[in-house]
């Protein structure tokens, strides 16, 4: 029996922190691991163990890389509930099994993945939960989660009123007494725990690719919508054995980019002028910015942690995107991306519709893997960056992409004429 990959990686995450102050003992917490992963395993057939992570060489020629480069995928189709999702919420549910931070029902706001994740954990540990989701939600993944026990209440737009009415209505549930249970850390900050068992087990596979060496990966590009992937690996391989950090690559679509324009509002005040919003503009920016310092990059969180509004606005209009799974308003977890972004000398990236498309397109063509619009997001920023800036990847570069959800009824086919 393979072990959950959060027992595997336990002593890397902050639930640990329990054993060390005494709350638990470290035998009793790798009981409720192993409690709470048998649970889901009743539900969803299997628990979580760690999911594929190698190259696609195929795709790697297909978008036209060559030289070398290697492109690497980890595959999260095949996980819990079909999405990384799950990841997170089952990093909520173990603080919370140990140390309940409220007794009411668990309330997330989601439009997919998100809520299907938390609906499978809930019903794993006998939890009532309450899913707040926007009014175009997929009915099928609607079905599957009231099919588990979860009250699903679709939101939808004030006039007048900014943000995603889905979380505006979580946090009001959770202010008449609901508990928290969502993949925003800035509400639940195990939820970045959980998901940096992505980055551990993406290390650990390179490790054992590479052997003789330290285990490397040069670049990463990474699909942001609330923020809580992007923010959980960049964390997490910042925790492992890595000698140096990837290239980071936030990708937002052009319909809704709130992170990208944080970015550039830093980023200007930092280079003392308007940069150009381009891909090209980016990339010339970081590059002559180059990798900050730690006293920098101190300087910079500092002025985005004491006023976010000037840099983290809600989307002026209602977002819309082939990839609707990351549709937030505001990206919440979002200043560790930037930190990350400027640390390594990456720089966000704006993904057109068409490539959003084509991504998903050539994924299916070029891969046997299931991902829906969402989960290839990332990869249209590889294309956009290729296709922007030929020379942005050196020759012999390692470069990763995170495919992170299955298709599910109802989504586009990438491959109908």
């Amino acid at each position: 029996m393979v072990a959950s990959s959060f027992e595997l990686y336990l002593d890397r995450l902050d639930v640990a922190r329990l054993v060390d102050d005494g709350t638990i003992s470290r035998a009793d917490l790798v009981g409720v691991i192993q409690r709470l992963d048998s649970a889901v395993a009743e539900i969803d057939g299997h628990g979580f163990v760690p999911t594929p992570f190698g190259p696609q060489p195929g795709l790697c020629e297909a978008i036209g890389l060559s030289n070398g480069t290697q492109l690497w995928v980890k595959n999260e189709t095949g996980n819990v509930s079909g999405s990384h999702k799950a990841r997170h919420l089952f990093g909520v549910a173990i603080r919370e099994s140990i140390v309940p931070s409220g007794d009411g029902v668990w309330a997330i706001a989601s439009c997919g993945n998100a809520a299907l994740g938390a609906s499978v954990v809930a019903a794993a540990v006998d939890h009532g939960l309450d899913v707040f989701v926007p009014t175009w939600a997929n009915d099928a993944v609607v079905s599957q989660m009231e099919g588990l026990g979860a009250r699903v209440v679709r939101t939808d737009r004030n006039p007048g009123v900014v943000g995603d009415p889905a979380h505006h209505a979580m946090l009001a549930a959770v202010a008449a007494g609901a508990t928290a249970f969502s993949c925003q850390g800035t509400e639940t900050p195990a939820a970045i725990d959980g998901g940096r068992t992505m980055a551990y087990e993406m290390v650990d596979t390179l490790a054992a690719h590479d052997i003789a060496v330290a285990p490397r990966l040069d670049r990463l590009f990474v699909q942001v919508g609330g923020g809580a992937l992007g923010t959980a690996v960049v964390t997490g391989l910042a925790r492992t054995e890595l000698d140096i950090l990837p290239v980071v690559h936030a990708v937002q679509p052009v319909g809704n980019h709130p992170l990208v324009r944080a970015w550039d509002t830093l980023v200007s005040e930092l280079a003392g002028e308007a940069i150009e919003p381009t891909v090209s503009g980016r990339l010339r920016v970081a590059k002559e910015l180059g990798a900050f310092d730690d006293p920098a990059i101190r300087d910079a969180l500092v002025r985005l942690s004491a006023d976010p509004s000037v840099y983290m606005r809600p989307w002026d209009d209602e977002p819309t995107s082939y990839a609707s799974g990351i549709l937030d308003d505001v990206t919440y977890d979002w200043v560790q991306l930037i930190e990350a972004m400027l640390r390594t000398g990456g720089c966000p990236i704006v993904a057109s519709e068409l490539t959003l498309q084509e991504a998903h397109r050539v994924a299916h063509q070029h891969t046997d893997i299931p991902v829906c619009p969402t989960g290839a997001a990332g990869l249209s920023g590889l294309i956009t960056l290729r296709e922007s800036e030929p020379g942005a990847i050196a020759d012999g570069e390692r470069v990763a992409v995170l495919f992170t959800g299955r298709m599910r009824p109802g989504d586009p086919d990438p491959l109908a004429d």
